[in-house]
């Protein structure tokens, strides 16, 4: 049984990648901004980061709370501006939540398409 857990977490987690590229493909092509840039992911570590830190801490967990929800709304106005408003809500709580993950896996890409790791 957790040999199927983890293989439907791996399917899974390929399906989001998956949607996170081929929604990057998509506005690329028809708005000409990559909604998941390198300045975008890497401005969304911090607030990931913030939420992190609420988790672990208990104390200001409503201040780290309040940061990342500002850093996401701005991130999805952003967003929002340059493409469509259903690409940024999707756009912006995928990178708020999986900021870390969508780093590697837009560097690897980029390595694979032979170094365009930044196509703003």
């Amino acid at each position: 049984m957790t040999v199927l857990w983890i293989l439907g977490a791996f399917i899974l987690f390929m399906a989001i990648i998956w949607s996170v590229q081929a929604a990057d493909d998509y506005a690329s092509a028809r708005y000409g901004y990559a909604p998941f840039a390198l300045p975008n992911v890497l401005f969304m570590l911090v607030p990931n980061g913030l939420l992190l830190l609420a988790v672990r801490d208990g104390g200001e967990e409503g201040l780290f709370v309040t940061l990342a929800g500002a850093a996401m709304l701005g991130m999805l106005l952003l967003i929002r501006s340059r493409t469509s408003g259903w690409i940024a809500l999707f756009a912006a709580p995928a990178m708020l939540i999986g900021a870390p993950v969508l780093l590697f896996s837009l560097l690897f890409r980029g390595l694979a398409r032979g170094g365009d790791v930044e196509r703003d």
